[in-house]
């Protein structure tokens, strides 16, 4: 015969969390009677806050909580009842920050560096679907061949210094005014890939044919050439600085 019991919560997690918001889960021994979950959250023990539940294919049930405040931490606990009884999990908290791929700052957010307070976020939409990288002035060289996450800023302003008035990758970047911004630069080649590992969802966003984009690193002893990154593939490779294939896609830090 089966039995018949209120039902048990065997684990409780959270996951997916950012600045505004989290995703909770939990797994549920209902005992073989339909069980209705739903999760209690707030700022204090005394919750507050109550969400429904959805099916989960990992975990048995989530719910995806929003409107939260950074820097906050918040309590939770799954609640479950069926018609033989209530039963609530433990006491969980978490605290709210950043996430890589968070809509941030007129953007997405690509890079955290070790405080979680500070990165970089890359533009929405693409600054150009193809253009030269300097502005035909015969491959003259800025030497900012610095590739470094964090170097993409220095290396814009030099390359904008040096090739001065014109069409091209830095100075669209450098004159960028994008979702009430105008800090964005071109990113340098580590700064890209950062994009492309982190906005791995997004890519429908972008070209979907393998797509070579423009970094703000040129080549060593190389004055024709800078490095560029394929959105699709990841590939990194050497570019002709005439080539006009490449697209720009522009970053700003916070």
């Amino acid at each position: 015969m089966p039995v018949f019991e209120a039902p048990v919560i065997t684990s409780q997690s959270v996951t997916e969390i950012y600045s505004a918001g989290a995703t909770l889960k939990a797994v549920i021994k209902a005992n073989n009677l339909p069980a209705t979950v739903t999760f209690e959250y707030g700022t204090s023990l005394d919750y507050g806050n109550t969400v429904s539940s959805v099916h989960d294919p990992i975990a048995d049930v989530k719910a995806d909580i929003d409107s939260l405040t950074l820097g906050t931490t918040y309590h939770f606990r799954a609640k479950a009842v069926n018609s033989v009884g209530t039963t609530y999990g433990d006491d969980m908290v978490f605290t709210t920050r950043f996430g890589l791929s968070e809509a941030f700052g007129g953007g997405f957010i690509i890079y955290l560096d070790e405080s979680g307070e500070h990165g970089l976020i890359a533009a929405e939409i693409d600054q150009s679907t193809g253009i030269i990288w300097d502005n035909g002035t015969n491959c003259f060289k800025t030497n900012v061949t610095a590739t470094k996450v964090g170097s993409g800023q220095a290396n814009t302003t030099r390359i904008a210094m040096v090739l001065g008035l014109g069409n091209y990758p830095a100075k669209i970047c450098d004159n960028l005014v994008l979702n009430g911004f105008n800090d964005w630069f071109l990113p340098s080649q580590q700064e890209f890939d950062c994009i492309c590992k982190n906005l791995s969802f997004l890519r429908g966003n972008f070209n979907l044919h393998g797509q070579f984009y423009w970094t703000s690193s040129e080549v060593i002893d190389q004055s024709c050439y800078a490095w560029v990154q394929n959105i699709y593939t990841g590939e990194q490779r050497t570019w002709s600085k005439d080539d006009n294939t490449p697209f720009v896609r522009a970053v700003r830090a916070f």
